[in-house]
C-alpha cells in the first residue's frame, strides 16, 4: 500500500469521513490533492511521528484479506504502541480534515498551523453552514430563506 492510499484510509478511520475519503467515489478523487497537501504539512511538522503512525496503520491494513476501514480496525490501531506514542498526530489529522488547521504539539496554547483549505473543511457540511467569510452565493443571499440541506 502506498503512503497516499494509507493516509486517505487512516484519515477516514480517524475522522469517520468514510464516504469522502476511503470509498471509491468522486468525492474521494476530489479529496486526493487535499490529502497530499495535508500529509506533506503533517509530515513536515512531525517528521518522526507521522511516518510511525502511518506505518502502524499500514501494518494492520495492508494485509490479505484487506480488513474493512471501520471501528474494529480503529480499535486495533488504537491498541498499538505506535498509536499511543504518536496520538498527537492522530488528533491533528482529525483537526486538519475538519478545520484545515492543526497544532505542532498537544497543548491548548500551541499556535494553529494553516492547512491551506479552510473553505473545504469538513466541519462546514456538519454544521450546515458555509465557511465564515467565504461563500459561492451572490451578494445578498442572506436576505432570503436558505436552500434545503441534503
Amino acid at each position: 500500500m502506498d503512503d497516499k492510499t494509507a493516509f486517505l484510509e487512516l484519515s477516514a478511520l480517524l475522522t469517520g469521513l468514510y464516504r469522502q475519503l476511503s470509498e471509491d467515489t468522486e468525492e474521494r478523487d476530489l479529496n486526493k490533492p487535499i490529502a497530499e497537501e495535508y500529509a506533506r504539512r503533517l509530515k513536515g511538522t512531525f517528521p518522526k511521528a507521522f511516518p510511525e503512525l502511518l506505518g502502524a496503520y499500514k501494518a494492520l491494513a495492508d494485509v490479505t484479506p484487506k480488513p474493512p476501514v471501520d471501528d474494529a480496525l480503529l480499535d486495533q490501531l488504537r491498541a498499538t504502541q505506535a498509536f499511543k506514542d504518536n496520538e498527537v498526530v492522530a488528533k491533528q489529522i482529525v483537526n486538519v480534515w475538519y478545520f484545515s488547521q492543526f497544532k505542532a504539539e498537544d497543548k491548548e496554547t500551541a499556535p494553529l498551523i494553516d492547512g491551506g483549505f479552510y473553505e473545504l473543511g469538513q466541519v462546514w457540511p456538519v454544521v450546515g453552514a458555509h465557511p465564515i467569510g467565504f461563500s459561492t452565493l451572490l451578494h445578498g443571499y442572506w436576505t432570503g430563506k436558505p436552500p434545503p440541506t441534503v
